[in-house]
């Protein structure tokens, strides 16, 4: 199943005291997850945090998975996360924007997530202002291209034109190729007209955007 699915938290934009909560946090995660937490060294991932990134993986694992299911529905716990592997460098800027042709193992949250009997990978940047996550099938992201950029006005409108523009400029800057146009098909994702082989996923949040799309090797 070629796919992609991303995911973006404004970390401004959440409650810790909210997060805290057992009602608001077990609609999230579950109790594996939660033990999963204990496991790992909280000075590096607080809970709040750690349930915001479950939040982002899972959504881009719906994301991934939606795209060949346009039935399916968002339902949190049901989403598994397995593993997580902390990053060797943490807190990482990310000033204005932020791009990259591949996910750095160096700077990423790693998670192996269950859904529905398969498995999937995820790879997310923490800072103190987001949380970014990428998901793949594979656990390969070598050439899944992203972004981050933060935007003034975070009016829908405006978050939504963005992004596009925002990942048009990349495409354009990659391929060469001037008359690049984005569409959306009527299950909701995004395409590109004219490379349609490569899966692309668009998010926002606040004044955050973002986008990955997956690449051939041999593009």
């Amino acid at each position: 199943m070629r796919s992609i699915g991303n995911d973006i938290v404004a970390l401004a934009l959440t409650s810790a005291e909210r997060t805290r909560k057992e009602k608001f946090f077990s609609k999230i995660i579950c109790k594996q997850e939660i033990e999963l937490f204990k496991s790992i060294d909280s000075s590096s991932l607080s809970f709040e945090n750690f349930v915001w990134l479950a939040w982002s993986i899972k959504e881009s694992v719906y994301k991934f998975c939606s795209r060949n299911n346009s039935s399916l529905l968002f339902s949190p716990t049901k989403i598994f996360i397995n593993s997580i592997q902390l990053p060797a460098k943490k807190n990482i800027p990310i000033g204005r924007e932020m791009e990259s042709g591949s996910l750095d193992r160096a700077i990423s949250y790693c998670c192996e997530v269950s859904f529905q009997g398969s498995k999937y990978f995820t790879q997310s940047i923490i800072n103190n202002e987001l949380i970014f996550s990428v998901c793949n099938n594979k656990n390969d992201f070598d050439n899944i291209c992203w972004g981050i950029k933060n935007i003034h006005d975070d009016r829908y409108e405006n978050q939504s034109a963005s992004v596009r523009l925002f990942t048009l400029n990349k495409l354009q800057d990659l391929f060469k190729h001037s008359d690049l146009k984005i569409e959306k098909k009527t299950a909701g994702y995004p395409v590109i007209k004219q490379r349609p082989n490569i899966p692309l996923s668009f998010t926002h949040h606040g004044c955050f955007v973002g986008y990955a799309f997956a690449l051939n090797s041999n593009e």
